[in-house]
């Protein structure tokens, strides 16, 4: 098990890291509203962190967008520039909504320490590592797929080399993708995280961060803010997400993080997850920081009984009472939903349910394989538990248009007649097509035409939709649309139209029910 580290170490910052904004470096003027920004690090970030600074590597952070959030006039070249010892720069490019802050942000830092090493990693970063190193020359290397161990000898060859880029062997560090005379180098992927390097890292500490102590993850709870914030302490509500497990069963039609994304990114066969003692230490240590839920990345019930019962069990033993954020990949087991109740802290916890559309054959489509009438056994047991849930729809995945877009707002308005308003909140959303998920690798099986396939096309999105929109109701941008014409024999479909629908039906559920939102 991690154990809490040492706070401090000597010398100067020789690594600092840096969480992009989707937005580029330098944000737009204060007064032009801007989309989001997409200001969660990714939760594998501490862990890879605290692997460097447990060997004794100084590490020092920014979330970008809290910083811009903290200190509109924030710089970022100034901040670089207070470090001129650091040797390498990490960037998080787990999210393809990254794309474009991420090569911007490198863009800044190579023009403030043109010696530092930029180093990428994440999803997307391992989908389009060729790709990015081919035309992005402020990116020096890519490490695919788990990076613990990769970045952990990256590193230290970086800094006992004191940044010297002739004197660092490159050759035999796995999953590493790099540059030789100007040509792309990948080198094997051949470290996947076993349970057992799981339970090893340490998911919790972030002190790492400037103003660790102003972030955090809003409590996935459906309690206004508001009142709450008026009732007691604001730096009490605060939640944070860790780690259960790594890769998926499941091949869910828009997800780029289904079986076959974690088989060809990371080359991972299934499921890899943590032990239930590990989570558990997890939960103790947050508890101990005064974090009030956290959210669990696998879906805990997908885990097995065994598994779940040993993780609420070791709860109980260890005296953790916390609130918990689960989001159901498929619908739970009765046992699982009595289990979770009898050990969470029922007041700051919640589950997430995703239907997805009021059809039934849209739903199966695209991954969730339940009916509408095992849908509402669950959302009886969950509202005789109390529980707060989360119920996510889609506007425009494959199969939704004019005529179905009728039937999900029936669905959603049954639920919301079902379900107590002060523990309940109805959401839809736009797609954007993902980076290796089912739809962009076998357009044919849902009939869809795909349109943004390259790193090129996601950093063009990215950079063409930083601002609030109109247009963020459309199909513009979404890198997919239903194939048209007749002989597709599909129905027409008008997002805007869809989205407006959706709108005039949350009029007088407006405290549940919440609008399409407003940017991509």
């Amino acid at each position: 098990m991690p154990t809490p580290r040492p706070k401090g170490r000597a010398g100067p910052t020789r690594v600092l890291y840096i969480h992009p904004a989707k937005q580029g470096a330098d944000l737009p003027a204060a007064h032009v509203p801007i989309g989001r920004p997409y200001g969660l690090i990714p939760l594998g970030v501490p862990a890879l962190v605290n692997v460097l600074r447990d060997a004794g590597i100084d590490v020092q952070g920014i979330v970008l967008p809290l910083e811009r959030q903290l200190q509109p006039s924030f710089d970022l070249r100034a901040w670089l520039a207070a470090h001129q010892g650091a040797y390498a720069i990490l960037i998080d490019m787990h999210w393809y909504e990254h794309t474009y802050g991420a090569i911007d942000v490198a863009r800044v830092c190579k023009e403030v320490l043109p010696e530092a090493w930029t180093i990428l990693g994440g999803l997307s970063a391992s989908a389009f590592s060729r790709e990015i190193l081919a035309s992005c020359p402020q990116v020096d290397c890519v490490i695919r797929g788990d990076a613990e161990r990769p970045l952990l000898r990256l590193v230290q060859r970086i800094v006992r080399a004191r940044g010297d880029r002739r004197r660092v062997n490159l050759r035999s560090i796995p999953n590493l993708s790099w540059r030789d005379a100007g040509e792309v180098v990948e080198n094997p992927l051949t470290y996947c995280a076993s349970s057992a390097d799981l339970d090893r890292l340490n998911f919790v500490d972030i002190d790492f961060l400037a103003h660790a102590n102003r972030y955090h993850v809003h409590e996935y709870i459906v309690t206004d803010l508001q009142r709450t914030r008026q009732a007691r302490d604001i730096s009490r509500y605060r939640g944070r997400w860790i780690c259960t497990a790594r890769g998926c069963r499941y091949e869910c039609s828009y997800c780029g993080g289904c079986r076959t994304a974690h088989q060809t990114l990371a080359g991972r066969q299934g499921i890899v997850p943590r032990s239930p003692e590990a989570v558990v230490a997890d939960l103790q240590r947050l508890h101990a920081q005064r974090v009030i839920q956290a959210s669990l990345s696998y879906d805990v019930a997908e885990l097995g009984e065994p598994y779940w019962r040993a993780l609420f069990d070791g709860m109980a033993q260890a005296g953790v009472h916390i609130g918990l954020y689960n989001e159901f990949f498929q619908l739970p087991e009765p046992a699982f939903v009595d289990a979770l109740a009898a050990h969470a802290d029922l007041a700051h916890s919640c589950v997430a349910l995703s239907p997805l559309s009021g059809a039934e054959a849209v739903r199966h489509l695209n991954g969730k394989r339940y009916s509408n009438a095992e849908l509402f056994e669950v959302l009886e047991q969950l509202k005789r538990h109390g529980l707060s849930i989360f119920c996510y729809f889609s506007l425009n995945l494959p199969g939704e248009d004019n005529a179905t877009i009728e039937e999900t707002i029936d669905l959603a308005a049954r639920i919301y007649d079902l379900y107590p308003h002060d523990r309940l909140k109805i959401l839809t959303s736009l797609h954007t097509i993902d980076p290796l998920s089912p739809m962009g690798e076998h357009p044919d099986d849902f009939q869809i035409e795909v349109d943004m396939t390259s790193f090129h096309d996601y950093y063009e999105y990215c950079r063409q939709t930083q601002l609030a929109l109109p247009l963020s109701r459309t199909e513009l941008y979404r890198g997919f649309h239903p194939r048209s014409g007749a002989a597709s024999g599909l129905p027409a479909r008008d997002l805007a139209h869809m989205a407006d629908v959706w709108d005039a039906a949350r009029q007088g559920r407006e405290s549940s029910w919440w609008p399409v939102p407003p940017s991509w």
